[in-house]
């Protein structure tokens, strides 16, 4: 016995011929229309997807740092050797730069929001929306008072004291 004794038959199955396919006219006749459509939906689907990829990139660069300052209610300043008060500005620098007072701070706002904790005492509090990301700040709250925080904390809001 050989190998082509074991082999198995050549078997193929071929259907009967049907009727005609009938011709696609619309398509023939819309064919640059469809072509043109086709175009117009990919680069649709090109530009969302550019936009999509850049709002991310600057979601992930970008913060809302907010903090806040203890204060009394009635004169509105801080009780102690700190001299702030509601309605101080405050510059956010890049820790990194030193934050020498010729540089140019990344944002400046003021503390604008008071919020009631307690009996006679106050929060200050202020929010700095599109903050560049950087590793540390350092935030000046007032004319003199500085104080090195961290991105994560601000991100979390910073209670200064």
């Amino acid at each position: 016995m050989t190998v082509h004794d074991f082999q198995t038959p050549d078997v193929r199955f071929h259907l009967p011929p049907g009727p005609p396919v009938k011709p696609k006219r619309w398509q023939r006749s819309c064919k640059w229309p469809i072509r043109i459509a086709s175009v117009i939906v990919v680069l649709a689907a090109l530009v969302a997807g550019t936009l999509a990829v850049v709002e991310g990139f600057h979601q992930r660069s970008t913060m809302t740092a907010v903090g806040g300052v203890a204060v009394d209610c009635g004169t509105r300043a801080v009780a102690g050797s700190i001299p702030v008060a509601f309605g101080d500005s405050v510059a956010v620098f890049d820790a990194s730069s030193g934050a020498s007072p010729r540089d140019e701070p990344l944002a400046v706002t003021r503390l604008s929001r008071l919020a009631v904790l307690t009996g006679d005492t106050c929060l200050a509090e202020f929010e700095i929306r599109d903050l560049p990301v950087v590793d540390a700040y350092v935030v000046r709250i007032g004319d003199s008072y500085r104080q090195v925080v961290g991105s994560a904390a601000l991100r979390g809001g910073y209670l200064f004291a």
